[in-house]
């Protein structure tokens, strides 16, 4: 930023430290502090003052650069201790806002250039006429960008804790060397138009480069999906089809057998043998049992996402019904989810139905109560089911009875979205509760 004067200064670091820190939780809202706009206001602030005070106090342009990576590095050390695993694409989004913003400054200050002179940028109106090109252009690119958030959100989600996400954080640390190589080979120019012009273009030709690049993987997540999602379908549409053929044969069995117990019936009737038919009608009542047909369909969960949870669900429905528990389901809300929160919900129901099923096969009543609550903020999965007289906690994720043990421990492991869990157990009667936050956070 040019700047002479220390008032333009301060504002100059101030207006664009805000930007900067905006930008940085732009594409990562799940790491948002409350307050996040009184928040990124007085970071600038402090940023603005210390870097102020060491142009000040060492009159060295270069030492202006150390506030900045303390501001970075109290960021990152703040996101240690709960979202360690999003280090790496923060500092991704750091680099791609420190490039952005330097990309759309150096514009700001070439326009102001062409259109006054150096004398004039130099004044504190100049700056201000300097920055409020710059928040105009930031208004816009945020207008701009407002449709991928989203998407990107999404695919940095789907890197937490994999190799593509430290392959992203070199991507973007190469483009930051040769802007940082750039830039400095550049000074001998001396703040004259042609340094701007350069500097612009190179900055403009790396965001170029870093939208291309983003743009690819963005894509190459959205298929990948895709793929994931049509093979989900067509796998648990297989399924529904065998259970759906069995039914059939179930049906025209009974249809066999309903016909030879009317013509026996019927028989017994003929000859007025009564006892006869009692007898037949009492053998023909103790054969039957209760129907496993499908009585939840997959279009009474039209509230749940097709993709992913909605099938999880009826599979496990499926299951349920094989080991003769009845099981409903309750979504009253419609889930509004980002993708990777569905992936997350499915494995926890993948995770959790295997484990309640065998052990409530044994129980009377057999049957489980799965309800999927969407708050404002998180989804919560309640799975109430019946437990033995002496059944108790007996750790944070475990319940023991005389029916066998519980043991959730495996259930939230290495999900990518932070979870809480809770485990009861009332008279009769258990539940597990799980906490699945949209954006992150608990």
């Amino acid at each position: 930023m040019l700047a002479v004067t220390i008032p333009s200064f301060w504002l100059a670091d101030f207006v664009m430290g805000f930007w900067f820190i905006y930008f940085q939780y732009y594409w990562l809202p799940q790491l948002r502090v409350r307050h996040f706009m009184a928040y990124a206001w007085g970071l600038a602030a402090a940023y603005a003052t210390a870097d102020t005070a060491v142009l000040v106090f060492t009159h060295h342009a270069l030492l202006t650069s150390l506030p900045a990576l303390i501001l970075v590095g109290v960021e990152c050390l703040t996101l240690v201790r709960r979202y360690r695993r999003y280090l790496p694409a923060f500092i991704s989004m750091t680099i791609l806002a420190y490039l952005l913003i330097e990309f759309i400054d150096t514009v700001s200050l070439t326009l102001t250039m062409l259109l006054t002179n150096v004398a004039f940028m130099t004044t504190l109106p100049g700056g201000v006429v300097t920055l409020t090109f710059d928040s105009v252009f930031f208004a816009l690119t945020l207008l701009a960008t407002l449709s991928t958030q989203a998407p990107i959100e999404n695919l940095i989600q789907s890197m937490l804790g994999r190799n593509a996400a430290y392959f992203f954080l070199g991507l973007m640390s190469v483009m930051m060397l040769v802007f940082s190589l750039f830039e400095y080979a550049l000074q001998a120019l001396n703040w004259s138009v042609g340094y701007l012009i350069f500097l612009m273009g190179i900055s403009g030709v790396l965001m170029l480069g870093v939208t291309l690049c983003t743009y690819i993987l963005v894509q190459s997540h959205l298929q990948t999906e895709h793929t994931h999602a049509q093979l989900q379908v067509q796998r648990f549409h297989d399924q529904y089809e065998a259970e759906l053929h069995r039914q059939v044969a179930s049906v025209r069995k009974f249809q066999h057998d309903y016909q030879n117990m009317l013509l026996g019936l019927g028989g017994y009737l003929a000859d007025h043998d009564y006892a006869g038919f009692q007898q037949l009608y009492i053998d023909i009542r103790s054969r039957w049992a209760t129907s496993n047909a499908a009585d939840l369909t997959i279009n009474d969960l039209e509230n749940i996402p097709k993709i992913g949870v909605r099938y999880e669900v009826y599979h496990q429905y499926l299951e349920a019904r094989r080991l003769g528990v009845d099981m409903y389901v309750k979504t009253p809300e419609p889930l509004t989810l980002t993708m990777e929160a569905l992936r997350q919900l499915a494995r926890i129901v993948t995770r959790t139905f295997p484990i309640v099923l065998p052990y409530v096969a044994q129980l009377r009543p057999a049957m489980v109560t799965l309800e999927l609550l969407d708050a404002q903020y998180a989804v919560h999965f309640r799975l109430t089911f019946p437990v033995g007289d002496d059944a108790r906690i007996v750790a944070a994720h475990q319940l023991t009875s005389a029916q066998g043990d519980l043991d959730f421990s495996q259930v939230t492991r290495h999900l990518t979205l932070d979870t809480s869990t809770m485990l009861q157990a009332k008279r009769h009667w258990g539940q597990l509760e799980i906490i699945l936050p949209k954006n992150g956070q608990n």
